[in-house]
């Protein structure tokens, strides 16, 4: 697995691309603002072919570029039901800090708790995992233990659950579930900031430290 960081828009949002360098096929997770031109280079830079765009979630500073890499790629544009209405109707999101007009879209697949999506011989395993929005999904390949995990947690801290269809009862039952399960191994790259790993989290995040308390005490 090769995996390159591209960071763009007013959030400084995270975009990976992520190719098996055996069969050349990749796929994208999240395309912020400006960096649809720096992603498709870079794929044609290390000939990798982008079989999926996929979607963290919803919120605009993840998808405005959703229309132009499908443009320039050709790819297949993949996300959770329950937050397609934010890339049908992006005018939604002026709750959401909107700052530029972005392109409508609709998903080319929806992708459900439980799918297994290939690309080349990697295999990540979706959990939906809502609380930061309705329809946030992560995807966790357990044999290059990485998961890639949007805008549910960071180091140090978590995802905001006071947005639109936010829930801190439902975000810290996504992340005690599909996060916590995890290896402390696993690296956790994130929709903002530096990576970081479960164990990390586990260890030191004062959020996650309160959600395990809150589990201990029910």
């Amino acid at each position: 697995m090769k995996i390159f960081c591209f960071t763009s828009g007013p959030y400084e949002t995270h975009a990976y691309l992520v190719g098996d360098e055996t069969s050349g096929e990749a796929m994208v997770v999240d395309a912020p603002p400006g960096s649809a031109m720096q992603i498709a280079e870079a794929a044609r830079k290390h000939r990798l072919t982008i079989r999926y765009v996929i979607n963290t979630h919803g919120h605009w500073d993840h998808m405005a570029d959703n229309a132009e890499l499908k443009r320039l790629t050709g790819a297949a544009l993949l996300c959770h039901a329950d937050d397609e209405v934010l890339l049908r109707e992006p005018d939604r999101m002026r709750a959401y800090g909107l700052m530029e007009s972005v392109e409508p879209i609709s998903a080319d697949r929806h992708l459900n708790h439980g799918d297994i999506l290939t690309v080349g011989a990697m295999k990540f395993r979706v959990a939906h995992c809502p609380g930061h929005s309705p329809g946030l999904i992560v995807l966790h390949e357990p044999n290059e233990k990485v998961c890639f995990c949007g805008d549910l947690v960071f180091a140090g801290s978590v995802g905001r659950s006071d947005l639109p269809g936010g829930s801190w009862e439902s975000l810290a039952t996504s992340i005690r579930e599909n996060i916590l399960t995890l290896p402390d191994d696993t690296r956790l790259l994130c929709g903002h900031g530096p990576a970081t790993t479960v164990g990390r989290e586990r260890a030191t995040n004062p959020f996650v430290r309160e959600i395990l308390a809150e589990s201990r005490r029910v």
